[in-house]
């Protein structure tokens, strides 16, 4: 699927970065916003971002991104999804 954004001259230059990395720099906003909201997981974003363990830390670090962390009551649904030992 292909999206086209046009962004006015003037935000252009207020951003003050080359016209050409906006386009990757759209993408990342919306994959880093989609996982602070949790509908996608760190590694889903390094997927589709084509990056590393560090690089997708970095990225998400840089925009304050937090772990999510869990409830003992979603600890307990999590675990009880596990393989049972025999």
């Amino acid at each position: 699927m292909e999206i086209t954004l046009q962004v006015p001259e003037p935000v252009v230059r207020a951003l003050g970065s080359a016209p050409e990395t906006l386009p990757r720099r759209a993408l990342e906003a919306l994959l880093v916003d989609e996982c602070a909201l949790g509908r996608l997981s760190r590694g889903k974003v390094a997927e589709l971002l084509g990056l590393g363990f560090h690089d997708t830390e970095e990225l998400l670090r840089g925009h304050r991104v937090p772990y999510s962390i869990k409830t003992s009551d979603a600890a307990a649904r999590d675990n009880a999804l596990l393989p049972q030992r025999r």
